[in-house]
Formats: structure tokens, sequence, C-alpha cells
């Protein structure tokens, strides 16, 4: 079980260090972009597309890595104040339907990838694209992202945080 545990966060942090990959592509295509405009150089004219791209790549390829870290935003004020064992009952309903909401999401992202390759279609703008380009990254991020949700309570910890004592200040 350790083993699997490791992959995930191992494959997770891939994916993860991949999107910080296409951040320095963006921040790089942004920066030439704006210098070209302005002096002259040579214009790509595929850079708003790419860039385009590449903030929808980043989005999918972090999630795993955002679950993983409890790096997102969430709510936790209702669940502070359950008791202790009414918050542990509604903390493993809430990691089962993130986990399913996820995976629903990863299945239908995927399918629409599956049938942008057997339809063969494209996205025609500055440069065609091919439209499984765009669903890629989905399944994966929405998987893995399923996966940590449902690994929290096969670890036995919480995506929500610490108990209501160690919220000062509420």
């Amino acid at each position: 079980m350790s083993l699997m545990f490791r992959s995930l966060d191992a494959v997770s942090n891939l994916l993860f260090r991949l999107a910080c990959l296409f951040i320095i592509a963006i921040v790089l295509i942004v920066t030439y972009d704006v210098l070209s405009r302005n002096f002259g150089f040579p214009m790509f004219i595929w850079a708003v597309n790419s860039v385009e791209y590449a903030m929808l790549y980043v989005t999918f390829l972090c999630l795993p890595y955002l679950v993983m870290t409890r790096g997102h935003v969430s709510v936790e004020v209702v669940l502070t104040y359950l008791p202790k064992n009414v918050r542990k009952v509604w903390e493993f309903i809430l990691h089962i339907i993130a986990a399913l909401i996820c995976f629903y999401l990863a299945w239908y992202s995927g399918k629409s990838f599956v049938t942008s390759i057997i339809e063969n279609t494209y996205e025609v703008r500055s440069f065609d694209a091919p439209m499984w380009a765009l669903y890629i990254t989905m399944p994966l991020g929405f998987g893995f992202g399923g996966a940590q949700f449902l690994s929290f309570i096969a670890r036995g910890e919480s995506f929500f945080g610490a108990a209501p004592d160690a919220h000062a200040g509420m």
C-alpha cells in the first residue's frame, strides 16, 4: 500500500513539475511577444494560442498536487464545529463525493479526448490544433486528483485540515 501511495505522490509531483515548465514557457512567450510588438522583432503568430493551451494544461496538471498538498480553497467552518465523530463521517462522505466528481470528470473528458481522436477534429485559429490537444491533460488531472482524494481515506488522513482546537482565533 505504501508503494502505491508513493507512486501516486510521485506522479502528482511529476505532473506539477511539468506544469511548472509550462509556466516558464508562458512567461518566455509572453515576454517575447511584448518585446516583439514594442521593438519590431518578428512576431510569433502562434503565441496567444499557445499560451491559452499552456494555461489549460497548467490547470489540470496541478490538480493532483494541489489535492495532495491541500493547496486549494476549502471552507471548513461547519466541519470545525462538528463533534469529532460526526466530523469524521462528514469528512469521509466529502472525500468520496470529491473523488466521484473527479472520476466522473476524468471519464467525461477522457471520452471527449478519445472522440476527438477518432473523429480527427481540429480547432482552427492562428494555427490548426487537433482537438485532442485540448483534452489531453483533463483526464490525467481529474483521474489522479480523484485518486488523491481517496488516498486521504486510505491513509487515515483528512483533506480538511486540523481539529477545531488547532484553529486559533475562531
